[in-house]
Formats: structure tokens, C-alpha cells, sequence
């Protein structure tokens, strides 16, 4: 498993989640991919996908996907993750202003060739929420 070349390219694809350039994912992706994000709803095809992960940039600063751990199978990839991110402003409360937050997720990302032609990602809406408030 180790030696499969889609792992390479999940960690790849989260590194350019992780860059701050919204253009970053898109040579992981199939133009006409779908990323279904369990929050964030389905979007379809590189420039719906674009859109979504630049309004995820400007609501929050230093945003990081750090994959964890990978499992394969015939369709593709299956990996959790922890997603962080600075609060950059007021929206959650003076106090969480600069504060860094935690949430933990999983991804399946389904391979046609070399590229990923859809990605789903589970991740818990309130763990932003409850990770600041472990951390007052």
C-alpha cells in the first residue's frame, strides 16, 4: 500500500489545500471533478470547486489539511485528516480573534487515472465551535 503512487498524490492534493493558492488543487484534479464536502455541500467541475476552496481562503487565515492516516482499494484512497485554521477577525467572538482551531475529518478521494475525479470529505460542522472552547 505504501508504495501506491494515488497516496503520493492524496498527500499532494492536501498539500495544495494547505498552500493558500486557491489554484494549488487543480493539476490533482479531473476538470470536471466533484468534491462533496458533507458541510459544504457538492460542488461540480474545477471552477465550482475553485470558488468554494477560495471562500474557505478568505474566511480563514493559515488553513492547513494534514492528511493522517491512508487506506486504499480498487476505487481509490480513503484517509483522515486534521484541519486547522487561525480565526482572523471577530465572527466567533473577540476573545477567538488569532486563536488557531481543530477538526478532524476523513476523505475518500475516487481515482480515474492519475487524478482524483471526486472527492467526499466528513468532517463534524460543531468541532470549530468546540475546539475554541476546549482551548479558553
Amino acid at each position: 500500500m505504501a508504495d501506491d503512487p494515488r497516496i503520493a498524490t492524496a498527500r499532494d492534493l492536501f498539500a495544495a489545500w494547505s498552500s493558500g493558492d486557491p489554484d494549488a488543487p487543480a493539476r490533482f484534479l479531473h476538470d470536471d471533478a466533484v468534491l462533496y464536502d458533507i458541510v459544504g455541500g457538492q460542488h461540480d467541475g474545477w471552477p465550482a470547486i475553485r470558488a468554494f476552496f477560495a471562500a474557505g481562503l478568505d474566511k480563514w487565515s493559515e488553513l492547513v489539511l494534514a492528511p493522517e492516516d491512508f487506506w486504499t482499494n480498487d476505487k481509490g484512497v480513503a484517509l483522515t485528516w486534521v484541519m486547522t485554521a487561525v480565526v482572523p477577525d471577530e465572527r466567533l467572538g473577540a476573545a477567538n480573534k488569532g486563536r488557531r482551531w481543530r477538526s478532524e475529518g476523513m476523505s475518500f478521494l475516487v481515482f480515474d487515472g492519475d487524478k482524483v475525479s471526486r472527492e467526499v470529505d466528513y468532517h463534524d460542522s460543531g468541532a470549530v465551535a468546540r475546539s475554541l472552547a476546549a482551548g479558553s
